[in-house]
């Protein structure tokens, strides 16, 4: 069984939990960014970008957490880019898989980072 936390430490997230405050879809479906916060205590904001999205997923868990203005996020899997296999991202109150083809994490304190390649052992990030 795939390791949640794999992605999200691979990422350079480190190892404070995050959440998410907003998810933005546009181009009909074909761009979706998830407006994050690390460290809850000391929020970072971040960005994850999925583009030309081919297939959404969206799985509620409880109608009743759908008011909450924030999601816990337990875990994340990039899957494979190029439409290949698709991320998962897990909360408290969703999850959604996404079939994409270019993944971009944006951090305030780092230049704009893009995910080119996700090898088996870990992820070549360019800056």
């Amino acid at each position: 069984m795939k390791n949640w936390n794999d992605d999200y430490h691979l990422l350079g997230l480190g190892g404070f939990t995050s959440l998410i405050k907003s998810i933005n879809v546009s181009l009909w479906g074909n761009e979706i960014t998830f407006q994050c916060l690390y460290n809850p205590e000391e929020p970072i904001p971040y960005q994850i970008i999925f583009k030309d999205c081919q297939e959404i997923r969206w799985d509620v868990y409880d109608s009743e957490l759908a008011n909450e203005l924030q999601a816990d996020l337990f875990g994340i899997s990039l899957g494979e880019d190029h439409h290949r296999k698709p991320a998962l991202i897990t909360t408290d109150i969703f999850e959604i898989s996404i079939l994409y083809d270019q993944f971009i994490l944006e951090k305030s304190e780092i230049n704009h980072l893009k995910v080119e390649e996700k090898e088996t052992l870990g992820l070549k990030i360019l800056t």
